[in-house]
């Protein structure tokens, strides 16, 4: 998703049901589905590829973190 316009967002996150960023970043996270048997092959699927970039997001300190909230506030 493209950045342009993403501090005029009231909510996040495809459904819509966060208007805070902290939580759309750590919506994303997804260990997959562990249920893939030839039964349930649709709905398996791997971990989210966003998990590194999630933890690397909450490695950083808190000024960094709110450095880079901000930024994404004035897009």
């Amino acid at each position: 998703m493209p950045l342009w316009g993403l501090g005029q967002r009231i909510f996040f996150l495809l459904d819509g049901r966060t208007n805070d960023l902290m939580q759309a970043i750590a919506g994303h996270s997804s260990p997959g589905s562990g249920d893939c048997d030839d039964d349930n092959r649709a709905l398996c699927y791997g971990p989210s590829e966003a998990n590194a970039v999630i933890q690397n997001f909450n490695a950083l300190s808190h000024a960094d973190k709110q450095a880079i909230l901000d930024f994404l506030r004035s897009r």
